[in-house]
Protein backbone atom coordinates (compact mmCIF):
# COMPACT_ATOMS: atom_id res chain seq x y z
CA UNK A 1 0.00 0.00 0.00
CA UNK A 2 1.34 3.77 -0.77
CA UNK A 3 2.54 5.32 2.03
CA UNK A 4 -0.05 8.38 0.46
CA UNK A 5 -4.07 7.64 1.12
CA UNK A 6 -5.94 8.32 -2.09
CA UNK A 7 -6.80 11.07 -2.64
CA UNK A 8 -10.59 11.44 -3.04
CA UNK A 9 -11.70 13.94 -6.55
CA UNK A 10 -14.27 16.07 -4.32
CA UNK A 11 -14.42 19.35 -3.04
CA UNK A 12 -14.19 19.73 1.33
CA UNK A 13 -17.25 19.03 2.89
CA UNK A 14 -18.58 17.28 -0.76
CA UNK A 15 -20.26 14.16 0.75
CA UNK A 16 -22.88 12.81 2.56
CA UNK A 17 -21.74 9.73 3.53
CA UNK A 18 -18.83 7.44 3.11
CA UNK A 19 -18.27 2.95 3.73
CA UNK A 20 -15.48 2.23 4.97
CA UNK A 21 -15.75 -1.66 4.98
CA UNK A 22 -13.11 -4.09 5.60
CA UNK A 23 -10.56 -1.41 4.38
CA UNK A 24 -8.47 -0.83 7.51
CA UNK A 25 -7.68 -4.30 7.94
CA UNK A 26 -5.57 -4.04 5.36
CA UNK A 27 -3.92 -0.79 5.69
CA UNK A 28 -1.62 -2.38 8.40
CA UNK A 29 0.23 0.90 9.26
CA UNK A 30 -0.83 3.91 11.73
CA UNK A 31 0.00 6.68 9.93
CA UNK A 32 -1.13 5.22 6.82
CA UNK A 33 -4.66 4.64 8.49
CA UNK A 34 -5.15 8.35 9.81
CA UNK A 35 -4.46 9.75 6.75
CA UNK A 36 -7.04 7.77 4.77
CA UNK A 37 -9.56 8.67 7.72
CA UNK A 38 -8.53 12.01 7.38
CA UNK A 39 -9.13 12.17 3.44
CA UNK A 40 -12.51 10.79 4.48
CA UNK A 41 -13.18 13.49 7.13
CA UNK A 42 -12.22 16.19 4.51
CA UNK A 43 -14.85 15.08 2.28
CA UNK A 44 -18.07 14.72 4.49
CA UNK A 45 -19.93 17.55 5.16
CA UNK A 46 -20.33 18.65 8.88
CA UNK A 47 -23.26 15.86 9.61
CA UNK A 48 -22.01 13.61 7.13
CA UNK A 49 -22.19 9.88 7.79
CA UNK A 50 -19.32 7.32 8.05
CA UNK A 51 -20.09 3.61 8.16
CA UNK A 52 -16.73 1.97 9.27
CA UNK A 53 -16.98 -2.18 9.29
CA UNK A 54 -13.66 -4.14 10.19
CA UNK A 55 -12.42 -6.76 11.98
CA UNK A 56 -11.21 -6.43 15.88
CA UNK A 57 -8.34 -8.63 17.08
CA UNK A 58 -9.61 -12.51 17.66
CA UNK A 59 -9.18 -14.40 21.14
CA UNK A 60 -9.01 -17.91 19.10
CA UNK A 61 -5.59 -19.57 19.58
CA UNK A 62 -5.21 -19.77 15.86
CA UNK A 63 -5.00 -15.75 15.91
CA UNK A 64 -3.22 -15.52 18.48
CA UNK A 65 -0.33 -17.90 17.08
CA UNK A 66 -0.33 -15.71 13.66
CA UNK A 67 -0.41 -12.18 16.05
CA UNK A 68 2.52 -13.48 17.85
CA UNK A 69 4.46 -15.11 14.44
CA UNK A 70 4.45 -11.63 13.05
CA UNK A 71 4.42 -9.06 15.95
CA UNK A 72 8.27 -8.83 15.31
CA UNK A 73 7.96 -7.49 11.94
CA UNK A 74 4.87 -5.99 12.06
CA UNK A 75 3.83 -5.11 15.35
CA UNK A 76 0.59 -6.47 17.25
CA UNK A 77 -2.78 -7.41 15.24
CA UNK A 78 -0.72 -7.54 12.63
CA UNK A 79 -0.04 -11.09 10.49
CA UNK A 80 0.57 -12.21 6.93
CA UNK A 81 -1.99 -14.51 5.01
CA UNK A 82 -0.77 -17.26 3.27
CA UNK A 83 -1.01 -15.15 -0.19
CA UNK A 84 1.35 -12.62 0.89
CA UNK A 85 -1.21 -10.10 2.05
CA UNK A 86 -0.57 -8.26 5.45
CA UNK A 87 -3.60 -7.86 7.87
CA UNK A 88 -4.17 -5.72 10.50
CA UNK A 89 -6.86 -6.82 13.44
CA UNK A 90 -7.16 -3.14 16.02
CA UNK A 91 -8.13 -3.70 19.67
CA UNK A 92 -11.23 -2.42 20.79
CA UNK A 93 -9.45 0.95 21.57
CA UNK A 94 -7.56 1.36 18.32
CA UNK A 95 -10.74 2.57 16.33
CA UNK A 96 -12.02 5.15 19.06
CA UNK A 97 -8.59 6.73 18.75
CA UNK A 98 -8.28 6.71 15.05
CA UNK A 99 -11.84 8.06 14.31
CA UNK A 100 -12.15 10.49 17.40
CA UNK A 101 -13.23 13.44 14.85
CA UNK A 102 -16.13 11.64 14.33
CA UNK A 103 -19.61 11.18 16.68
CA UNK A 104 -20.40 7.69 17.11
CA UNK A 105 -23.80 7.08 16.61
CA UNK A 106 -24.23 3.67 17.93
CA UNK A 107 -22.37 0.27 17.09
CA UNK A 108 -22.80 -3.32 16.37
CA UNK A 109 -20.81 -6.48 16.57
CA UNK A 110 -22.53 -9.01 14.46
CA UNK A 111 -21.87 -12.41 13.76
CA UNK A 112 -19.38 -13.07 10.33
CA UNK A 113 -17.97 -15.37 8.86
CA UNK A 114 -13.62 -14.41 7.35
CA UNK A 115 -12.98 -15.13 3.89
CA UNK A 116 -12.14 -18.98 4.85
CA UNK A 117 -15.43 -19.19 6.43
CA UNK A 118 -14.40 -19.32 10.35
CA UNK A 119 -17.00 -17.67 12.64
CA UNK A 120 -15.47 -14.33 13.68
CA UNK A 121 -17.12 -11.05 15.20
CA UNK A 122 -16.63 -7.78 13.38
CA UNK A 123 -17.27 -4.48 14.13
CA UNK A 124 -19.75 -1.94 12.64
CA UNK A 125 -19.15 1.81 13.68
CA UNK A 126 -22.10 4.64 12.50
CA UNK A 127 -20.00 7.60 12.95
CA UNK A 128 -21.34 11.67 12.07
CA UNK A 129 -18.27 13.91 10.89
CA UNK A 130 -18.34 16.87 13.41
Amino acid sequence: MPADPPRIERPDGACDAAVLFAVLTRVPDDAAQRALVAELHRVLRPGGLLQAGDHPLRPDERSRERYRRFEARHGHGVFETGDGAVCRHHTREGPDALFAAFEPAGEREPAVLTMNGRPAVATRLPLTRR
